[in-house]
């Protein structure tokens, strides 16, 4: 199972690593919210970054190196 991690994100950090995203796959638009989902960002993997104009940004981090961690 892969674990999944969010982060909150500055309107700053969301723009930079909004512009990093090559291989945007997929968006999602729902009232003020905008979704992006990316696969093989170059620092991060495979992430979503979510934006809304109420609710501020953060990434949705999928970490595939925790991907069979168990809980010590």
């Amino acid at each position: 199972m892969k674990t999944t991690k969010i982060t909150p994100l500055t309107a700053q950090q969301y723009a930079e690593i909004n512009n990093d995203i090559y291989d945007e796959i997929e968006r999602a638009v729902y009232t003020d919210t905008l979704a992006a989902k990316c696969v093989k960002h170059p620092e991060y993997g495979d992430i979503i970054l979510v934006s809304s104009n109420n609710s501020g940004c953060l990434m949705i981090h999928v970490d595939p190196s925790l991907e069979n961690a168990t809980d010590e």
